[in-house]
């Protein structure tokens, strides 16, 4: 393929809307999205009825501001009170494609329209083209991510061998029997296999002819898309979305912010007081989508970032998203996967000798690695930090070490999760 082709070209012509015009585009859609939400009889009628709103009162941007911000553990309480889908769902469950389930739990309808989780354009943008072989290493039991971006490669022309997580020393000799060129998982994971196949005694674009990754989940550091470049010739970028409303952003070839995608509208809002921050300000990134089947009008997706109106050199005139920044609550992502404080204190339930605890997570590598802080009420049976550790594993579904500390260590009121993280 070559780097020159990876790094040239438009896929959709939309991406270079002037943004006025850009502006009108989302808005009829946006007109569409609430009419057929409201007509529907999703939660958003109940919230617009109790307001005095009428579909026709929401017609721009600015309107949006008139309605609440739907969150996750909002959908999660919806759904049990109103299974399946909390009443969101704007389609008979019948017209559905899929549904997969994502921590919460959350049950996510996947409709049939083509490129439902719209990742087509953001992996031509990070740089896979038609005829690219793909390993795909995102899970495809219960969560979505395997399939949607296995979805957006076929949809570009590509192939797509679906090895999900695990197993180092099979993806290696996929990649190297294949000629596999691209890779779609977690910047952490491609390192991994990076460095198993240098044990394996195979070199870089010669018995591994990668070329593009798309790199999701975890923070992407400069340092390490610089040494996937300069070490292995892999041109690394990310993008953003979420299990619930798909893509989001994604980067081009400047790397200098993420592209909001043209069939989402994006708000950074002030988590405390809901109120739209100004261009550079941080706040919750809240979307609104042109999804008809499941009509998620406002969704707070907990993330902290910035918007910026700069010219991109690229040729897209879209609205970039800075780097996410963090999260309005503690729930933070450890190797890809959600960690939410309800989970820790699931752990800290089943071991009420724990007086108080806190997870910390580090990244001294290229590894995420959890530590749960513990101060104990008293003497504790023997082999009793394994069985927490246990514990841990089938809460949290990650592997984490325990570490007993001095009474009064962890102050009056410990965050329950501490990310000690750097990402420079």
């Amino acid at each position: 393929m070559g780097s020159d082709n990876r790094n040239s070209g438009i896929l959709n012509s939309h991406e270079t809307l002037p943004y006025a015009e850009l502006k009108r585009y989302q808005e009829n859609f946006l007109g569409e999205v609430i009419r057929h939400a409201y007509a529907s009889g999703t939660p958003l009628k109940k919230s617009m009825d109790i307001s005095g709103l009428r579909p026709e009162d929401i017609t721009s941007v600015n309107d949006l501001q008139k309605l609440p911000i739907t969150h996750k553990k909002d959908l999660s309480e919806a759904q049990k009170s109103n299974p399946p889908f909390g009443g969101f769902l704007a389609t008979p469950l019948q017209n559905l494609a899929r549904i997969h389930q994502s921590p919460g739990p959350i049950y996510d309808p996947v409709g049939p329209e083509d490129d439902y989780w719209r990742w087509k354009t953001a992996l031509y943008s990070v740089g896979f083209r038609p005829g690219d072989l793909v390993v795909n290493t995102f899970a495809y039991h219960l969560t979505p991510a395997g399939h949607m971006f296995e979805e957006g490669i076929i949809g570009l022309g590509g192939v797509v061998v679906p090895t999900g997580v695990g197993n180092t020393e099979t993806q290696v000799e996929i990649m190297k029997t294949l000629g596999v060129t691209g890779f779609i998982g977690t910047p952490s994971f491609l390192m991994a296999i990076l460095k198993k196949s240098a044990e394996m005694g195979f070199k870089p674009g010669t018995d591994i002819k990668l070329e593009v990754a798309f790199l999701a989940a975890e923070m992407l550091p400069e340092s390490m898309r610089k040494r996937f470049l300069d070490e292995y010739g892999i041109v690394a970028r990310q993008a953003y979305g979420t299990a619930d409303v798909g893509c989001v952003s994604y980067e081009c070839p400047e790397t200098k912010g993420m592209h909001i995608h043209y069939d989402v509208i994006v708000e950074i809002v002030d988590p405390d007081s809901g109120q739209t921050m100004p261009e550079g300000t941080p706040g919750e990134v809240v979307v609104t989508c042109n999804n008809k089947t499941y009509p998620l009008v406002r969704f707070g997706t907990g993330d902290l970032s910035s918007v910026s109106y700069a010219e991109c050199p690229c040729g897209r005139k879209t609205p970039m998203l800075t780097r996410i920044m963090g999260r309005v609550d503690q729930v933070t992502k450890v190797k890809g996967m959600f960690v939410h404080p309800s989970q820790v204190q699931k752990v800290l339930e089943v071991h009420p000798e724990i007086s108080k605890a806190r997870l910390v997570v580090e990244r001294p590598g290229d590894q995420d690695l959890m530590m749960l802080e513990i101060e104990l009420k008293g003497a504790v049976a023997e082999g009793f930090v394994t069985k927490v550790e246990q514990t841990i594993r089938d809460f949290i579904k990650l592997k984490g070490s325990v570490c007993v500390v001095e009474p009064g260590s962890l102050g009056a009121e410990p965050k329950i999760i501490e990310d000690r993280r750097k990402w420079d």
